[in-house]
């Protein structure tokens, strides 16, 4: 059991510890991992798609300060790529400058192995399409929103695409979102993550309990649909016992220290 495929995604490319979020630079550092890096997609004033999880440049770039807290949907882009979006991070990505998705898809490009996640921040849905049709990477394409009506439009745009619904919020939400979700037979939806929310503790330590994990697990199994989970903390133990529930697909903040727990996982198998 213990050399089971385990996918994984970057979340925001690089995780928020290892690289810089929603740059090439993590984009390449998560494909090097083997792992599927996540960008988070807005457009530009001048319809100019880009990876940037916030709405203004302020936390991840070193745009000044007459820039840095305008949206970029007010910027053009060559306003938003000009500011180094590395350095910030770490001085080893200095260079580093807000992409736009193109560039991601050109590494994409004639390499199969290089996924991406998308996570819809602010951009038109047909736009999207046309550029992943564009491209040709429309099998490498996970299209992520936790709106399930729009992981259905977006399959419907771009053929081919996959979808993944992220769940987050408290446990009954969670819980009551999942349900939802089952109820529509999944419709539209490849993946479902769950966001788990904890404290990486000695005893379980998530706010979902075991058992509803257990629950979504079999449900999504019975429709062949990914139960991906997110934990935001977690130690060698907690990834142990969800690898020992069966899950498969994992999103982490942290990519090379969510490896050394996998690989411990392998070690004691």
């Amino acid at each position: 059991m213990n050399n089971a495929i385990i996918s994984w995604q970057a979340h925001r490319g690089g995780g928020e510890y290892e690289a810089p979020d929603n740059t090439m630079g993590a984009n390449r550092y998560a494909w090097g991992l083997g792992g599927i890096p996540e960008a988070d997609v807005r457009s530009t004033k001048d319809g100019v798609i880009v990876c940037l999880h916030d709405a203004t440049l302020a936390r991840t770039t070193l745009a000044p300060d007459e820039i840095k807290d305008i949206p970029v949907s007010e910027l053009t882009f060559e306003e938003v790529s000009k500011w180094d979006a590395g350095a910030k991070f770490d001085e080893k990505f200095r260079g580093e400058r807000v992409p736009a998705l193109e560039d991601m898809f050109l590494e994409m490009q004639g390499r199969p192995e290089h996924m991406a996640y998308l996570d819809l921040k602010d951009v038109d849905l047909r736009q999207l399409g046309a550029l992943i049709d564009q491209y040709g990477v429309n099998r490498q394409v996970i299209f992520t929103h936790n709106i399930q009506n729009n992981c259905i439009e977006m399959k419907r745009i771009a053929e081919g695409v996959k979808s993944m619904l992220w769940v987050g919020g408290d446990p009954e939400r969670i819980k009551n979102t999942f349900q939802s979700a089952l109820e529509s037979g999944f419709r539209g939806v490849d993946q479902v993550q769950i966001h788990l929310n904890g404290d990486s503790g000695e005893q379980w330590p998530y706010e979902i309990d075991i058992e509803f994990l257990q629950y979504a697990l079999a449900e999504t199994a019975k429709v062949d649909v990914d139960l991906e989970v997110l934990p935001f903390r977690f130690n060698e133990r907690s990834i142990s016992r969800l690898l020992s529930l069966g899950i498969r697909w994992y999103a982490t903040d942290e990519p090379a220290r969510f490896l050394q727990c996998v690989n411990a996982w392998r070690g004691h198998g």
